[in-house]
Parts: C-alpha cells; structure tokens; sequence
C-alpha cells in the first residue's frame, strides 16, 4: 500500500467522500421534486399540511437524503470497520494476560462493563462541555452574528419540530456523517500517514465539509475532538456517541434562543471549557492500554 503514487493515495482516502456527496445531492435533487410532485398531485389538506410544516419536512428530507448518502458507500465503510475490528482483536490479544479462576473471570468482565460505563459516561460529558464552550466562544467573536450563510443555516435547523429536530441532529446525521468521515477517511488516511497526521487531515476535512466558516471552525474543533476519542476508545460506537450527544445538546440549547442568548458569557465560555479539559483529564485516565481492559 505505501509504493501507491500520490494521486492513488488522494483518490483512496476522498473517494468514498466524493461518491456520499454526489449521491446525497442528487438524492436531495429527486427528494425535492417528488415533493412539488406530490403537492401538485394531492393539494388539499395534504399540501396545506406540508406547507405549514415546511422547515420541518425540509428537514427531513434532507436527512433522508443523507440516508441515501451512505447507502452508496456503506459497502466500503464495512470493509473498514472489519479490517479495524481485526486490528484491534490483534492487539488485544497481543496484550492480554493469563486469566484466574473462573469466579475471577466474571469479577473481570464486571469490572470491564464498569469501566466501559465510566469511560462513555465521561465521553458524553465532554462531547456536551466542549460542544457548548465552542458555540458560546464563536458567539462572543461575533461570528455566528455577521454570517448570514449560517444564519440562514441555524434558522432552518431551529426550524424544524423539536422531536424531529433531535432525530435528524442527534441519531441520522451522525451516523452517516460518522461513517463516512471516521469510517472511511479516517480508517484510510491511517494506512498511509501516521495517527497524529490522520487525526489533523480528518478534524479539517470534516470542518470544510460544512462549508461556511462558523460551522467550518466549529465542525474542526469537533472533528478533531472526535477523531481523536475514535483512535482512542478504538470503537465507532465512540465517535457516533460524542457526535450525537454534542448535536444535542447544541440543538437542545439553542432551540430556545432566549435562554441560550444567557449563557453567552466569558464565564460560561471559560466554565465549559474547563469542565471538558477535566472531563478530557478523566477519559485519559480511564482509558488505558493494560492487560485488564478489553475493547473498547
């Protein structure tokens, strides 16, 4: 693998990310139409529905959409998950220890299910902690205020109902977005760049991907955060759950606009920011290659 050429590396690693984006954009493309299609077709209380919940079903068109996305790539991301999965059992097993007693065993393996619930315990924490101390910080630039691309962006996503709202931005968006950014680039840039590198590329791949500079420098942060508690927690159960709890809880937050505008203080800003250094400080802690704990 390391004697391909330089353009074989580039289109290994963005390959899956060019084939999730055509077809989530063409999918979103045919979506949209069959809806006009179908306002034309039934009109009446069917299309008075529709239009009175228009953000909201934009919404979810859109999360089908991507759906779709990573339904043309999910043969590639399985392939990657069974070769990390493989990589992972070889270092279990490279590391693991002689067992006791069969009372010993079980004694273990409750330990372990401890341990794990601790370890996604404080996952969860930092993913919220980091994610609002990131969104209060770019408030307070100004940011958020002098973009009107994100405006426009933050005005469809706190549009939409708030059950739906959860479901699009805590359980569908980040499992597609986890696939194909942890999944696939990350599990591939990893073949040929060392971790540091790959976690860095990944971080700013997944903050160009959101496509204006507020969520562009917040989608970093993220990414970044996030790829690094994949490397770390070496399971993708890691990154979905960091990514769906950060959503959230930003989404949560800000849905009601008045009670959040609260937060949007240095105190606040600092108070997060170092709840997610302590929480980091634990996961770190916590997380640790011995012969006692199993995968992650």
């Amino acid at each position: 693998m390391n004697k391909e050429s330089s353009l074989r590396k580039t289109w290994n690693i963005l390959a899956p990310f060019l084939i999730y984006f055509v077809a989530h954009d063409l999918s979103q493309v045919l979506l949209a139409f069959l809806m006009n299609l179908s306002l034309l077709r039934l009109g009446g209380a069917y299309k008075s529905f529709m239009l009175a919940h228009a953000v909201t079903v934009n919404g979810l068109l859109n999360a089908a959409a991507l759906v779709i996305g990573v339904a043309f790539v999910w043969p590639m991301a399985r392939r990657e998950f069974q070769l990390a999965n493989e990589r992972v059992k070889q270092k279990n097993a490279a590391a693991s220890c002689k067992t006791g007693t069969e009372g010993k065993e079980k004694r273990e393996k409750t330990a372990l299910a401890l341990r794990q619930l601790l370890r996604y315990g404080l996952l969860v924490l930092f993913a919220v902690s980091l994610a609002l101390g990131t969104n209060i910080l770019l408030s307070l630039t100004g940011l958020m205020q002098r973009s009107e691309t994100y405006q426009r962006i933050a005005g469809a996503q706190y549009g939409v109902a708030f059950g739906a709202g959860l479901i699009i931005y805590g359980v569908l968006s980040p499992l597609a977005e986890e696939t194909v950014f942890r999944g696939l680039i990350y599990n591939r840039l990893k073949r040929y760049f060392p971790v540091g590198i790959s976690i860095a590329v990944c971080g700013i791949l997944f903050g160009v991907y959101h496509g204006n500079l507020v969520q562009g420098l917040y989608g970093c942060i993220l990414g970044l955060a996030i790829t690094f508690m994949y490397e770390r927690y070496q399971s993708f159960a890691a990154p979905v759950l960091f990514h769906a709890a950060a959503n959230s809880s930003v989404f949560a937050a800000g849905y009601r606009q008045e009670a959040f505008r609260r937060l949007i203080t240095p105190g606040y800003a600092v108070l997060f920011f170092l709840l997610s250094a302590l929480f980091l400080f634990g996961i770190l802690k916590a997380v640790r290659k011995d012969c006692n704990k199993g995968a992650a």
